[in-house]
């Protein structure tokens, strides 16, 4: 609004007063409310400039704390995941360790508790063996009399059968020989024997056991206890199923059937019942021929020290 003053006109425009001077308003002070004006306008335009700065600078702001949230989240989970695991894998560990230590502890106390059960059940048995001794003692000692008894008898009567027999070889010695026993000189006699032994000595052979693989051919002079030795160490060879002996006066057989192929004869001679081995070499169509046959010669130092 404007207002008339007789002594100073002035004009109020936009809430400032303003000289009037002839043609119009006071120019300076135009000049100076525009100048004003303007700076104002520039302060406007550098608050409005830095206000959008500072929105912008917020904004990104906000967007960097947002990602840096998000990775300290992420972190964190990570972190909070692998101490979880962590934890997991302790806490397992030490229950394996508690558990072993219980199995241990159960383990002891049952070896405690089986100990103290044999224990007692030893006892138990041991006082009921006592009982039991006690109970038939008595009856053990009838019978240790009654067997004595008898043992007696029997001895006895042994006795009076061995002075029967004494009276009868007497007899028999006091009487001539038979004309039999002249015609049966006593080395002929002793032939028969020996082979007689012979046989008793043959085993039953099994004829399921096939054919044998070795025979032993001994030389005379002929020593029945080397060969028995020589059938002892072979029938031991975890090789050799059995042994036969062939019972030939003059030159005895050991027949040996295997279970597994082995050459025996190397073993033969670190026996110190044998002087001497000799492979007999037979082919039959190009092959070579069963049973192999060797020759044993017996150790005359033992045959010698027996005689002596």
């Amino acid at each position: 609004m404007a207002k008339n003053n007789k002594q100073n006109e002035a004009f109020e425009l936009w809430g400032r007063e303003f000289k009037k001077v002839d043609g119009g308003l006071d120019k300076g002070e135009v000049v100076s409310f525009v100048n004003e004006l303007m700076k104002k306008h520039e302060a406007l335009l550098d608050q409005a400039e830095h206000l959008s700065s500072l929105t912008k600078l917020a904004e990104k702001t906000i967007v960097e704390a947002d990602n840096v949230a998000k990775q300290v989240q992420t972190e964190a989970e990570e972190r909070a995941k692998n101490e979880a695991k962590k934890i997991f894998a302790e806490a397992e560990e030490q229950a394996q360790q508690i558990i072993e230590e219980k199995k241990i502890e159960a383990l002891a106390r049952a070896n405690r508790e089986a100990e103290a059960i044999k224990a007692k059940a030893q006892q138990q048995a041991a006082t009921m063996l006592e009982e039991k001794i006690k109970e038939i003692q008595p009856e053990l000692k009838n019978n240790a009399k009654r067997l004595y008894k008898e043992l007696l008898a029997q001895l006895d009567s042994l006795k009076e059968q061995v002075a029967g027999l004494e009276s009868e070889l007497d007899d028999k010695l006091s009487e001539p020989p038979a004309e039999t026993e002249e015609l049966n000189p006593p080395a002929a006699r002793a032939d028969r024997a020996d082979n007689e032994f012979f046989e008793l000595l043959r085993p039953a052979g099994d004829a399921g056991e096939g054919e044998p693989e070795w025979r032993l051919e001994i030389l005379p002079p002929i020593d029945l206890t080397q060969i028995l030795d020589i059938i002892n160490y072979l029938d031991n060879l975890p090789e050799v199923t059995r042994t036969e002996l062939i019972p030939e006066i003059n030159k005895p057989a050991i027949m040996v059937f295997l279970r597994e192929p082995i050459y025996i004869l190397d073993s033969l001679r670190e026996l110190p019942q044998v002087a001497q081995v000799t492979e007999e070499i037979t082919a039959s169509n190009g092959a070579e021929a069963r049973p192999r046959k060797a020759q044993i010669e017996l150790s005359r130092k033992i045959i010698s020290k027996q005689n002596n």
